[in-house]
C-alpha cells in the first residue's frame, strides 16, 4: 500500500483523544440517588455492564472514526484492481537515455542509440492526460542542465529526436543523482524512471570509496536493456593511444610517430588502414593485421612543413563505434629561434655558427646575438629563447637573474672552463663543478656512453648491432665534471654532458671547452649535434603535450616567453574561439580550460596569432571495450544504487514494457472507502450516545 499524501498520516495522533477523554471518565464519581438498598444490587447487575460496554463501543467507534477520517486524507492506494475503486494513476515519469559512444554500435535491429530513441518514445505515447514527462540524456554538456517536466507531450517526442550520441562514457550512479533531485519537483506520487542502455559494463562503475545510495524517492526503476551484448554487432577496432617519439620537432624532417590498435572482437582483422594526419590532412598510411583480441602497433613518419602547433592524429576506418577511430596529440614545431652566446675567444664563434644551423639556415652566424661579457647580456637576456656561455667572469650579481629566466622557460648551455666564477652560476640548479683535470699524456679520455633515449639524441647516430650509438671518436684532453642533475654522456673522467631543469626551463653543462686545448670536441659532428640541438631543445616547452580525456577540465602552462601577455586566444575543440585571461602564480602563468565536449587539440596563440601552446582531448578508452552486462548483473548494480522504496525491474523494449507500464500505473485509491468507513462510524456512534442518554433518563426517573 501507499500514500499519495503521506504527511496527512501525522493526524492518527488525534486518534489517542478518545481513548484520552475515557481514561479521564473512568476517574470521576458519579452521585446515584436511589429510593431503597434494594435498587443497588440490580443497579450493579445490569446497569453497570451495560454502561461499561455501551462506553467502550463509543471509545471504539470514535477512534476509528479518527482513523479513517486520517486515511481518507492521506490518500491509500493498492496495485490491485479493485470493483469501482480501479484507476489509472497519473505518473511523473523520467526517460533517462544512454548516449554514450558505445551506444553507435549496431546490430540487426539497427543503431542501438536509435533503438533507445524509439523504445523511449514508445513509453511517451503511453502517458495520459495529465501525465508529466522529463527526457534526460547520461552524458554530455546537456546531461549536467538544469532539466524539468513537461506535460507537453510534443516537446518531449521533440527532444528525444534531437537527442544525439557524444563522445563520453555514461555511468549510471550520478545520472540517478540527477534524477532522485529532479523528483523533488514532480507533481505526482506515482513516480517512474526509465534508463535506456546497452548495459555497458563501465555503466555501473563508480569511485572505489562510492557506495551511496543514489536514488532514494520511492518510484519504479526500469532498466531497458537496448541490445543482446555483442550479438549481432559488427566488428570494432579502437586506436589506444598514441606517441609521438621525434621530441625535437623541425620543419621538413621526419616526424615519428607510433599508434596502437586494438581489435575488440572476434575475428582477426586484416589489412587495417592506419592514417596520420596534420591539422587535419592525411601525411602518411599504413596497413596492419590484428589478432581477435590483441593490440598491434604500427609506426608512421611524415615532416611536418609548417612551424608551430600541428595537431597530429591517427585514424582508422569506420566500424562498429566511430568515436574511437581517432586519437589526437600536439607537436610544436619552434619558431624561428632567438639566441645569445656569451663569449670571447674564438671557441665563441665556433658555437655561434653552429647555432646559426639550428634553424636551417633561416638565420645567420651574424644574426646571432654575441656578447663579450654576460654583463653585456645581461639587458637583452628577455628577448633570447637560449643564452650559450662560452667563457667570460660570472658575476654573483647576475646569478639569480640566470636562474629566474632558466624558472620562466628559459634555455642555458654551459661550456667548462677554468674560472672559478663558472661554479656560481651552476650552484643554483644544484650542481657541483669539480677543478679541471687532465687526461694522461698521449691516452686522452673518450665518450663512451650516451643516453640516446633523451631528446637531444633521440634518432641521431644509428645504433650498431650491439644496440649502443655508433659514436664517432671523441678525443677528451680536459675536462672540468659536473655532480648533480642528470647525466646525458659521459668519459671515464666523469659526465661529459648533464642536464638540470628549473622551474618550465633548462640549463646544459658541457664538461668540456669547444677551444682545442680541452680536445677534438669542437671539430667532430657530436660538437654540432649538441649546440644545434640543444638550441631546438631549449625551445620546446616542458609540457607541450597536454592532454585530457573528454569531459575533464584542461589546465595550460604558458612558456615563459609568452608569460607578459595579458590575454591569449583559445580555439577550442568544437571551433569556439574566445579570449582568456591567465592565472598568474609565483612559480607559473595558467591558463584553465572548460570541459570540451568532442576531441581534437585546443589551441591556444596571442592575440595576433602566434602560436603559443596546445593540448589533446580524446575519448575515454572505456569507451572500446565492448563488455556488457547481463540481467542478473545490472539489476543488481542498480539495486546498490537506490533506496529500498525503490522498485527495480529489469526488461526489454517491446511488449513486456508496455505490460509492465500497464500494471505499475493501474491501481486503486482507497480514500472513498475510508469516507464511507467514517461515515459509518459516525451515525453508529450518535446511535450508541442516544441509547446512552436515553438510558441514563430512565435511570434518573426510576
Amino acid at each position: 500500500m501507499n500514500f499519495l499524501n503521506p504527511l496527512a498520516l501525522i493526524g492518527l495522533v488525534a486518534a489517542g483523544i478518545p481513548v484520552l477523554l475515557h481514561l479521564l471518565n473512568l476517574r470521576k464519581l458519579r452521585t446515584v440517588d436511589f429510593g431503597t438498598l434494594r435498587f443497588l444490587q440490580e443497579l450493579q447487575q445490569s446497569r453497570v455492564r451495560r454502561i461499561k460496554i455501551q462506553q467502550i463501543l463509543l471509545l471504539i467507534l470514535r477512534t476509528l472514526l479518527v482513523v479513517f477520517a486520517v486515511l481518507a486524507f492521506s490518500r491509500p492506494t493498492i496495485s490491485s484492481n479493485l470493483p469501482l475503486l480501479s484507476t489509472s494513476e497519473r505518473t511523473s515519469v523520467v526517460l533517462l537515455i544512454d548516449n554514450s559512444a558505445s551506444m553507435e554500435a549496431a546490430d540487426q535491429r539497427g543503431r542501438r542509440f536509435q533503438q533507445s530513441i524509439d523504445a523511449a518514445l514508445a513509453v511517451i505515447d503511453g502517458l495520459q492526460p495529465g501525465d508529466e514527462v522529463c527526457v534526460m540524456p547520461m552524458c554530455g554538456g546537456d546531461a549536467g542542465l538544469q532539466i524539468g517536466f513537461t506535460r507537453t507531450i510534443d516537446q518531449a517526442r521533440a527532444d528525444l529526436q534531437a537527442m544525439t550520441t557524444v563522445e563520453a562514457t555514461a555511468y549510471l550512479a550520478p545520472s540517478l543523482g540527477r534524477v532522485d533531485a529532479l523528483l523533488d519537483e514532480a507533481a505526482h506520487a506515482h513516480r517512474e524512471v526509465y534508463v535506456f542502455s546497452d548495459a555497458q559494463k563501465s555503466l555501473a562503475q563508480r569511485a572505489s570509496m562510492d557506495s551511496s545510495t543514489m536514488l532514494q524517492r520511492a518510484s519504479q526503476l526500469y532498466l531497458v536493456h537496448v541490445g543482446k551484448g555483442l550479438s549481432g554487432v559488427e566488428p570494432n577496432y579502437s586506436i589506444d593511444s598514441i606517441a609521438v617519439h621525434t621530441a625535437i620537432v623541425q620543419p621538413d624532417r621526419p616526424l615519428e610517430m607510433e599508434a596502437w590498435i586494438r581489435n575488440g572482437s572476434g575475428r582477426d582483422a586484416t589489412a587495417v588502414v592506419v592514417t596520420m594526419s596534420f591539422n587535419g590532412v592525411g601525411v602518411a598510411q599504413r596497413t596492419l593485421d590484428i589478432p581477435a583480441g590483441t593490440t598491434r602497433s604500427v609506426v608512421l613518419t611524415a615532416p611536418p612543413q609548417k612551424r608551430g602547433t600541428i595537431a597530429v592524429a591517427a585514424e582508422i576506418d569506420n566500424d562498429a563505434i566511430d568515436g574511437d577511430n581517432t586519437r589526437y596529440t600536439s607537436v610544436f614545431v619552434p619558431p624561428i629561434g632567438r639566441f645569445a652566446v656569451v663569449g670571447s675567444t674564438p671557441a665563441a664563434e665556433y658555437v655561434a655558427t653552429a647555432v646559426a644551423v639550428a634553424m636551417n639556415d633561416a638565420v645567420d652566424a651574424q644574426s646571432v646575438q654575441r656578447f663579450r661579457t654576460l654583463a653585456e647580456a645581461m639587458p637583452r637576456l628577455t628577448e633570447c629563447d637560449a643564452l650559450f656561455v662560452v667563457d667570460g667572469p660570472i658575476a654573483s650579481a647576475f646569478v639569480p637573474i640566470l636562474e629566474q629566466y632558466v624558472q620562466d622557460g628559459g634555455g642555458v648551455v654551459v661550456f667548462a672552463s677554468d674560472d672559478p666564477s663558472l661554479m656560481q652560476l651552476t650552484a643554483p640548479f644544484q650542481l657541483s663543478l669539480s677543478t679541471s683535470v687532465v687526461a694522461p699524456a698521449r691516452n686522452p679520455w673518450l665518450v663512451h656512453s650516451l643516453d640516446e633515449t633523451h631528446p637531444l639524441f633521440y634518432g641521431v647516430f644509428e645504433a650498431e648491432r650491439s644496440g649502443t650509438p655508433a659514436l664517432e671518436r671523441i678525443e677528451v684532453l680536459k675536462q672540468r665534471s659536473a655532480s648533480g642533475g642528470v647525466t646525458l654522456a659521459a668519459t671515464d673522467a666523469g659526465a661529459f654532458l648533464t642536464e638540470s631543469t628549473r622551474g618550465a626551463g633548462r640549463l646544459l653543462y658541457v664538461a668540456v671547452n669547444p677551444a682545442p686545448s680541452w680536445g677534438s670536441f669542437a671539430g667532430t659532428g657530436f660538437f654540432a649535434a649538441v649546440v644545434v640541438r640543444s638550441a631546438l631543445y631549449a625551445m620546446v616547452p616542458q609540457d607541450e603535450r597536454t592532454s585530457a580525456m573528454i569531459g575533464q577540465p584542461l589546465t595550460i602552462a604558458v612558456p615563459g616567453r609568452w608569460t607578459g601577455e595579458k590575454l591569449f586566444r583559445l580555439r577550442e575543440t568544437g571551433g569556439v574561439t574566445s579570449d582568456v585571461a591567465p592565472a598568474r602564480l609565483p612559480s607559473q602563468t595558467l591558463l584553465q580550460v572548460p570541459a570540451q565536449e568532442r576531441a581534437g587539440v585546443v589551441f591556444v596563440t596571442t592575440q595576433n596569432g602566434v602560436d603559443v601552446a596546445a593540448a589533446s582531448v580524446n575519448v575515454p578508452r572505456i569507451e572500446s571495450l565492448l563488455e556488457f552486462m547481463d540481467a542478473d548483473q545490472w539489476q543488481q548494480a542498480a539495486q546498490r544504487m537506490v533506496d529500498a522504496s525503490v522498485d527495480v525491474t529489469y526488461t526489454e523494449p517491446g511488449k513486456d514494457l508496455q505490460t509492465s507500464m500497464s500494471q505499475a500505473r493501474i491501481g486503486s485509491e482507497l480514500w472513498p472507502l475510508s469516507i464511507m468507513l467514517a461515515l459509518l462510524c459516525a451515525v453508529a456512534e450518535s446511535v450508541v450516545s442516544r441509547m446512552m442518554a436515553r438510558d441514563a433518563t430512565a435511570s434518573g426517573t426510576a
